[in-house]
């Protein structure tokens, strides 16, 4: 069975690409291939980063990725964690790490939170939408230049996931990282965080372009939104149909 045929595409720093389709588009199987961590089959083509065919060790030094599950200690705060992740990836002396771990946790908006635990199911700790900020401070801790997330809105309520794209979209043209990011279903508000969007259909594009183009692109193809309609949900209901 082929998964995804003729894939095509680019994302440039400063901006957020959306990857959108619905179940069984091929989404999660092309995040995996972009960040090189596809299992089995057999594929073609390859991944640039600027021109040049991307390697583990390319990968590994300009880019980070963001589980679509938040992977972090329970027991541990937000300054510790991060901490920890600065030892394992940073190779700059204590006081810059130090320095680095503050910056971070400024960015993403946990400074009222640095001495909070991360939390579980037993034990009071960050919210959800806090997690996902703390999920993103450790991607950053290597100063990537391109970032990737899966689903990064994934279990997070209407406002949780709107703040979310809204500290991402921010993110992406503060420090000019680019963004490369699935998403499945999202709200207006989310929506309206992507700078570019990637429609994914039965494992082909569908649409690549500008978010702010995507009305006027379905209607000259003879799908146009209906008035009260959110744009992402009339965009995987054509794709449904067809």
């Amino acid at each position: 069975k082929e998964i995804l045929h003729g894939i095509s595409g680019q994302v440039c720093s400063g901006e957020v690409l959306a990857i959108l389709g619905p179940s069984g588009a091929g989404k999660t199987c092309l995040i995996d291939l972009l960040t090189l961590e596809g299992k089995g089959g057999t594929y073609t083509g390859d991944v640039r980063l600027n021109g040049i065919p991307i390697t583990p060790e390319l990968f590994t030094k300009h880019c980070s990725t963001v589980p679509q599950v938040d992977r972090l200690w329970a027991f541990l705060t937000v300054e510790e964690t991060l901490t920890f992740a600065a030892d394992l990836l940073l190779k700059s002396s204590a006081e810059e790490k130090k320095q680095r771990v503050d910056a971070i946790i400024n960015t993403v908006g946990l400074a009222s939170s640095r001495h909070t635990k991360c939390g579980n199911q037993f034990l009071k700790g960050l919210s959800g939408g806090q997690k996902r900020r703390l999920s993103l401070a450790i991607a950053l801790v290597s100063s990537p230049s391109v970032l990737f997330l899966d689903e990064p809105t994934s279990g997070l309520d209407a406002a949780a996931a709107a703040s979310i794209m809204a500290f991402l979209k921010e993110l992406a043209q503060a420090a000019n990282i680019a963004i490369c990011c699935t998403i499945h279903q999202p709200s207006s508000a989310v929506f309206h965080g992507f700078d570019r969007i990637m429609l994914l259909s039965k494992g082909r594009v569908a649409y690549l372009g500008p978010a702010s183009k995507t009305e006027s692109y379905f209607a000259n193809i003879g799908h146009p939104v209906s008035p009260g309609d959110a744009i992402a949900e009339h965009m995987l209901n054509v794709v449904n149909s067809e």
